[in-house]
């Protein structure tokens, strides 16, 4: 019984926002400002003001507090605090949010996404710039992370642009 359960709550915590090979950009954060502008809010500066106060704090499914969040969860506290934009909690509604964006036209404060693994999980991020994304790692908490690592350049999915920016 107890491999089981070991067997269910393993699964559970590999499928969920899972990520492999973590790649912590050498760039300052400096580097990802822009002039990206939504409500009178400069975008990188909002997105990389919640990044400095969720930095290193640790994965936990479905979570939402420093003791540990999950991707959809970032994104979304990102989204109502920073931006003060409400999106979905869930990283399969916000998938299907906003407006399709190809890989080469995205702009800061888009949404990436990436599927996991055959089964179908889904991991989102937050697009800086300079093809770093901050998201949620399972093994090294919230973390900027490059769309050109090959883990993540083989299970890119697909971008959605939420926000109506300059």
């Amino acid at each position: 019984m107890r491999t089981i359960i070991f067997s269910i709550f393993l699964l559970f915590f590999i499928t969920a926002c899972s990520t492999k090979n973590p790649y912590t950009p050498t760039k300052p954060l400096s580097a990802y400002k822009t002039n990206t502008t939504y409500n009178h809010i400069n975008v990188s500066d909002a997105l990389l003001a919640h990044y400095r106060q969720w930095q290193g704090v640790g994965y936990k499914y479905g979570g939402q507090d420093r003791s540990g969040i999950d991707c959809s969860y970032l994104v979304y506290d990102v989204y109502r605090k920073e931006l003060r934009k409400n999106i979905p909690r869930t990283t399969y509604y916000q998938s299907i949010s906003g407006k399709s964006v190809k890989k080469k036209d995205l702009k800061t404060g888009d949404l990436v996404f990436f599927l996991t693994n055959k089964k179908g999980s889904r991991h989102v991020g937050i697009y800086l710039s300079h093809g770093d994304f901050m998201h949620v790692s399972t093994s090294n908490g919230v973390m900027i992370s490059s769309l050109s690592n090959p883990y993540w350049r083989a299970h890119y999915w697909k971008a959605r642009r939420i926000l109506n920016t300059n």
